[in-house]
């Protein structure tokens, strides 16, 4: 259940919201209507709004603009998102918002939004310098280094982190930094889409749980929902699936306090 609407949980509020019950999300909130239109994503037809006369390759949502409203709404969202914290803590901002936990005309901005493109997720993608190649996690890895990118502001990070690696390719992350059999809350799972070849295609996440042969996740353009709906929320993976298989766990200093 959320929080009351005029209450904005804090930052260990959030975090003890998204390890409670470490279980699968129920999906997305419903969209308001104006901005349901068709039920089917545009996920990487289209260049970021901020370059379409420049004919940048960068990908983006929707296929129309955002209100002028909307806009700042999204801004707002944006501006409320920690900083000199894990990325951890970051993605669990952007997951809360989703949940409601922020007020009800903030949900949506944590989901795709399939005519119009949320701005929100638009940021996303300018932390990355790499076009989305146009699967169905086309923005895990730019949220993954949103959150590296939005956590590192305002405080020097420890000798050694690794940067992020600023591609919207989820098996960017397959080497980054260090390799761990022990992970723990806030470590980054990547998965490769085994249907895939040798396409580069997959999925990347932060670890929340081990669940035997499943493994939960909380990441970005995770389908939920009926109709599925690509949102931030916490997702369960079978660790060796028929399309999505875990290829490893990393870690660094800065993803833990």
């Amino acid at each position: 259940m959320a929080l009351a609407e005029t209450h904005s949980p804090s930052f260990i509020e959030i975090l003890g919201l998204v390890m409670k019950d470490l279980q699968e999300d129920t999906g997305p909130a419903p969209l308001p209507a104006d901005l349901a239109g068709s039920d089917q994503p545009s996920l990487n037809n289209d260049p970021l709004p901020d370059d379409v006369e420049a004919g940048s390759d960068a990908g983006a949502l929707g296929t129309r603009s955002p209100t002028a409203e909307e806009s700042a709404l999204g801004k707002l969202v944006l501006d409320g998102a920690p900083s000199a914290c894990t990325p951890f803590e970051v993605a669990s901002y952007i997951w809360a918002v989703g949940q409601g936990h922020f007020g009800e005309d903030r949900k949506a901005y944590a989901s795709a939004w399939p005519s119009r493109w949320n701005p929100v997720i638009v940021e996303f993608f300018k932390a990355t310098q790499t076009r989305p190649d146009g699967d169905t996690t086309a923005w895990c890895a730019a949220f993954v280094n949103y959150c590296l990118l939005q956590a590192a502001k305002g405080h020097t990070l420890p000798t050694g982190s690794a940067a992020p690696t600023k591609s919207a390719r989820a098996l960017s992350f397959k080497n980054w930094s260090q390799p761990t059999a022990s992970p723990k809350p806030g470590d980054i799972v990547v998965f490769d889409n085994v249907t895939d070849g040798e396409g580069g295609k997959g999925h990347v996440a932060f670890y929340l749980a081990d669940q035997g042969d499943r493994v939960l996740v909380l990441g970005g353009n995770q389908r939920d929902g009926t109709p599925a709906r690509p949102a931030v929320c916490r997702k369960s993976y079978t660790k060796n699936g028929s399309i999505l298989k875990v290829v490893g766990y990393r870690t660094d200093q800065q993803l833990h306090p």
